[in-house]
């Protein structure tokens, strides 16, 4: 069977745009992700204003540094998706953390280890609803699409890691794809 050379193409410039992310965007969540996280420094960087908002992001403890691994939260919650996380999951969201320049060792990087031995807390999930929500109102419809398709790659990553049912059956669970809609819907601006 001979291969089509127009979908290889397309599949080496969909990996390009996955390797390199838009410039402007990183710099942008850097600014967000590397400060210290009080109420008025998040307000600063990101231009978040809900009270409700900050004061969650505040609650959870996280310094500029922790914020790199709470922008992977959904990684996180992909891998509990079906109660349990084995090591593919565990290897692939760590992968994931360090394609996001959170090195091994730093706090960021406990942080996410630590999430991988306990189901997701919920005052950490809806913190994180809350900050994608806005995120929608503070990124530029193209830097929220590089973000969501950044993170949304590295979450199927994840979901695929363990391979489903023995390994054959399906790759993504169904409680896996629900996770995954409920990011999609969480960085996606709804039209008016």
């Amino acid at each position: 069977m001979e291969k089509d050379p127009f979908e290889e193409r397309r599949k080496a410039f969909e990996e390009e745009y996955f390797r390199k992310k838009d410039a402007q965007l990183v710099d942008k969540l850097k600014a967000v992700f590397h400060r210290t996280l009080d109420r008025e420094s998040i307000r600063k960087a990101t231009g978040i204003t809900q009270e409700a908002v900050l004061d969650n992001l505040v609650q959870l403890s996280l310094s500029g540094e922790m914020m790199s691994a709470f922008q992977l939260f959904p990684l996180v919650e992909v891998a509990w998706a079906d109660s349990v996380v084995d090591e593919r999951e565990i290897r692939a969201v760590l992968e994931a953390a360090h394609d996001h320049g959170i090195v091994r060792g730093s706090a960021s990087h406990s942080m996410l280890e630590n999430a991988l031995k306990s189901p997701p807390n919920d005052d950490a999930r809806k913190a994180w609803y809350m900050y994608a929500g806005e995120l929608r109102k503070t990124l530029s419809p193209h830097e929220l699409t590089t973000f969501r398709n950044d993170l949304l790659e590295h979450a199927r990553r994840v979901a695929k890691a363990s391979g489903g049912i023995l390994n054959a059956v399906f790759q993504v669970s169904h409680n896996e794809s629900k996770v995954l809609k409920a990011i999609a819907k969480a960085l996606t601006n709804e039209p008016s």
